[in-house]
């Protein structure tokens, strides 16, 4: 992880957010007081050369493949937006469906199916957040999900700074360290 992302971020729960290597739902959760559910703006198939560079990379997919990227956002009960998320992936792995009807967060739909996973972070830091047509400054990160059957997810998260402050300044990307490669047969 890009350790000057979370070094400027003078809010203890922001840092600890962006440092996190496990379930973003269950720390947004708990530092909320509130359930969340998904709820999925737009998931679409892309070729590799219309999809994030970053997933791409990430993920190593070989070019001409074909990705899922899937728009979301982590709401409460009243419909208040705490994330916006970009999933990326070839193949789902087992234990989620990829259901664009589906409201359970991801990162629940594996633990309920007990679907082993790892993830690793890639960068996090300042980004920005839409907001009835303007964006103000937002915390982010970006990680990737290897999961037991060695499928992998991309996954870009933003968080609504009404709740989650922003780090102090930008940080650089750091380079995205590629997975092993995704072949046709994934």
């Amino acid at each position: 992880m890009n350790r000057h992302a979370t070094s400027d971020v003078a809010d203890g729960p922001t840092r600890m957010l962006l440092a996190a290597d496990g379930s973003t739902t269950l720390l947004l959760e708990a530092l909320l007081d509130r359930p969340l559910t998904v709820s999925v703006a737009r998931q679409r198939p892309l070729p590799t050369h219309r999809a994030p560079e970053r997933a791409v990379r990430a993920l190593n997919i070989t070019p001409g493949r074909t990705v899922i990227e899937r728009s979301s956002a982590l709401v409460t009960d009243d419909g208040e937006v705490m994330s916006r998320n970009t999933v990326v992936f070839a193949v789902p792995p087992r234990g989620w469906s990829a259901d664009a009807d589906d409201a359970v967060p991801l990162g629940q739909r594996l633990r309920a199916a007990r679907t082993l996973q790892h993830r690793t972070l890639l960068s996090s830091g300042r980004a920005n957040w839409p907001d009835a047509g303007q964006e103000s400054p937002c915390a982010y990160k970006e990680y990737l999900i290897r999961c037991e059957d060695g499928r992998l997810l991309y996954v870009h998260e933003r968080f609504n700074p009404r709740h989650i402050s922003p780090p102090l300044h930008s940080a650089v990307a750091a380079p995205v360290p590629a997975a092993e490669p995704v072949g046709a047969s994934a």
